[in-house]
């Protein structure tokens, strides 16, 4: 098995990090609560309404289901579909056929890495990492059998590499590249323009785009460029692949749920492949899969704080049960369960909640931006301008020069907080130390824990 670097730095870190045993010793000694400064999930609270809805509809005795087969639950992966197709119009046509529902998107990232090698069939293909970057991604493509080769951009102002330099270093064994909208840590995102050039370039070479939305679900900004539209204006739709998720940001990783799609073979093989490790996906997520990207697709073009139309809803549901009724023989399971959804997304108030979420989510990003920008703008340098999404990545000016995974440990045994450093998002730990010293910090925390964590880090001075 290849391992990589930056991920066996980040169990490192975690080690300690999320040890009951190391975490009940601090609250112990210090009598103060664990701040998590560096978390890569949405610690607001979840929308509770559509929760709610997801789960009484999970225990409905319509929605009841047996294994759903390799590929993952149909609803769910009509649902994806018609939110992809909704929001590429008129560019992106898709089918359940493209979508595998998985047991979470690091299951989705896992089943494309290894789905693509197979597809490939040939020796040593090289796969292109942005750095920094998710570091579950180099090591599920390395996991897979690729040369992950890391790149960096020489820009002064940015962090990701340009679709130049992505061009220039590859190789003649170059397959795949990785994308992350918004990129963890950093919260950039490649424009339009830029993305187009990407495929254009991918398109030409025979290489992979391997997309990872699963943090684009909090800005819910049609602004954001739509990868999958523009691989389809250039001829590539099959040549990307796309994983996401709802539980980084709606803030309930515990159900699971997680997708990919891609061109129909492909997605048959990583249906093939699934079956091995999840012969099912996790049923009892799937009303919440298709109550989210229903709503979230009806609200797409609404601004934050207005209220959605339910006409647009109700012509994305009646599609979601037409496409469900066509694939399903009459007096079906899916088709009973799809009824039932139909009704739960009926009411209007369901709607309203997740446009208020939306809106309140933002709002306390904004506060805690302007936190740090404000008040705590001497603690740090060098953090990318705020785009919408809940991460940024700072230097700590107090640590220049600190080593940084025993630093990483002190600085939550002394002050209680778990952070994430630079050497966790790409490359070794002694590139970094040139650098100064980096973190990711989340802007989703509740402000009162924010602000304690932030003057915790004050205390390093």
């Amino acid at each position: 098995m290849t391992r990589f670097g930056p991920w066996e730095f980040m169990l490192d870190v975690d080690e300690v990090n999320y040890s009951r045993r190391e975490l009940l010793a601090y609250s112990r000694r210090a009598a103060l609560p664990v701040v998590n400064l560096s978390s890569g999930t949405n610690h607001l609270p979840p929308p509770a309404l559509l929760v709610q809805s997801g789960l009484r509809a999970a225990v409905d005795p319509e929605c009841f289901h047996d294994y759903d087969g390799p590929a993952g639950h149909q609803l769910a992966r009509v649902a994806v579909a018609a939110h992809e197709n909704l929001l590429g119009a008129p560019d992106v046509e898709l089918t359940d056929d493209n979508v595998v529902v998985t047991a979470g998107a690091s299951g989705a990232m896992h089943l494309a890495a290894r789905a693509l090698r197979e597809h490939l069939d040939e020796p040593a293909p090289e796969a292109l990492l942005p750095v920094p970057t998710f570091p579950l991604a180099g090591a599920c493509l390395a996991h897979a059998g690729y040369a992950v080769r890391e790149v960096v951009t020489a820009a002064r102002d940015r962090w990701l590499p340009t679709p130049a330099e992505l061009g220039a270093a590859a190789g003649p064994r170059t397959r795949l590249v990785y994308v992350n909208t918004f990129n963890n840590p950093t919260g950039e995102h490649y424009s339009a323009a830029e993305l187009a050039e990407l495929v254009g370039w991918a398109r030409d070479r025979g290489v992979h785009v391997l997309h990872d939305q699963v943090s684009s679900g909090v800005s819910l900004d049609r602004a954001t460029p739509n990868l999958l539209a523009i691989a389809a204006r250039h001829g590539y739709a099959d040549g990307v692949i796309t994983v996401g998720s709802l539980s980084k940001s709606r803030a309930i990783p515990g159900f699971r749920s997680g997708w990919l799609v891609a061109g129909r073979r492909l997605a048959a093989l990583c249906g093939r492949l699934n079956e091995l490790t999840a012969p099912s996906s996790v049923s009892i997520a799937a009303p919440l899969v298709v109550l989210d990207r229903l709503l979230t697709g009806a609200i797409a073009d609404v601004p934050f704080g207005g209220a959605a139309g339910p006409g647009r809803l109700a012509r994305l549901v009646d599609g979601f049960v037409c496409e469900v009724e066509r694939g399903e023989p009459a007096g079906g399971a899916c088709r009973r369960m799809a009824a039932t959804l139909a009704a739960l997304l009926g009411r209007a108030e369901l709607l309203a909640h997740l446009c208020g979420w939306y809106a309140d989510l933002r709002d306390v990003l904004r506060r805690n931006v302007r936190l740090l920008d404000g008040r705590f703008a001497r603690l740090v340098a060098g953090g990318t301008p705020w785009r919408g999404d809940f991460n940024t990545f700072v230097r700590l000016p107090a640590l220049d020069g600190a080593d940084y995974l025993p630093t990483t440990h002190r600085l939550f045994r002394d002050h209680g907080l778990q952070t994430l450093p630079g050497p966790a998002f790409g490359m070794r730990p002694a590139w970094w130390s040139e650098r100064g010293y980096w973190l990711r910090l989340s802007f989703a925390l509740p402000p009162d824990q924010w602000t304690e964590g932030l003057q915790r880090l004050e205390e390093l001075r």
